[in-house]
């Protein structure tokens, strides 16, 4: 049974992810909660259990460095707090990561039949997948959509702060030439703000020039003028800040 102290340590954990700029885990682990690891006997603390829902689970747990800074936080919270079977405080501890299990409701078996035949799939991060399974790289899921890395995460997490809508990875089609490699483009992000579409892409090669200038011509034949280019490093570090620039940029389309 759940006491007060885990949900004390939950609570403090989370807000100390947000004092020390880690936002995006801390979104990810909101819905999720702290469990005792018992002792052997039954008693006293053992260690720490963090359960994450489904889609923080994917966000963290399998992320190496991610998990490491979730298991260093929830030390620093949790430490002089915990109690081994003697009464003593307990110093080294293990933390282990679970996925937080769904809870249940009357005919929830009719509910996965239903969605089950009304999964239709999706051609969000199409050609992200494709890329990055000819090159042996995984695909990031977080909140049940597909990024191609930790930096479009950040600015996916950004832009739901400020309730704005986006299309991360969208796969858009002009059937100009009848072949799909040329007729199928996919942005990062197409961002729609008070009525005016922009395209946010996030560069993690150099020397594209060509590339990325016959892509924008594509997109601005449709009437998409606002495309707009940042490093992967200035989005994972700084996701605020090119949210802010971006903005501020599609505003003046709006003239």
């Amino acid at each position: 049974m759940r006491n007060e102290l885990e949900e004390q340590l939950m609570r403090t954990f989370l807000e100390h992810l947000i004092l020390t700029g880690q936002r995006e885990i801390a979104a990810a682990a909101v819905d999720g909660l702290i469990d005792r690891m018992w002792g052997e006997q039954g008693n006293g603390w053992a260690g720490l259990y963090l359960d994450l829902p489904p889609f923080g689970y994917s966000f963290i747990a399998r992320n190496k460095e991610l998990q490491q800074i979730a298991s260093m936080a929830l030390r620093s919270v949790s430490s002089g707090h915990l109690r081994d079977e003697a009464g003593d405080p307990l110093i080294d501890y293990p933390i282990e990561f679970r996925m937080k299990l769904v809870d249940t409701e009357d005919g929830w078996r009719d509910t996965v039949r239903e969605m089950i035949s009304n999964y239709k799939g999706s051609n969000q991060g199409l050609v992200t997948q494709l890329l990055a399974a000819r090159n042996g790289r995984p695909v990031i899921t977080y909140n049940e959509l597909k990024y191609a890395s930790q930096a479009e995460v950040k600015i996916a997490m950004e832009l739901e702060a400020r309730k704005v809508l986006f299309f991360p990875l969208a796969v858009a089609v002009r059937a100009d030439t009848g072949e799909a490699w040329q007729d199928h483009r996919e942005v990062d992000f197409l961002i729609c703000h008070d009525g005016f579409w922009g395209i946010l892409e996030i560069a993690y090669h150099p020397n594209r020039f060509e590339q990325d200038a016959e892509k924008m011509a594509w997109f601005k034949k449709a009437g998409i003028l606002c495309i707009e280019h940042r490093t992967s490093e200035k989005c994972y570090n700084n996701p605020a800040t090119v949210v802010n620039e971006f903005l501020a940029i599609l505003a003046k389309h709006k003239r």
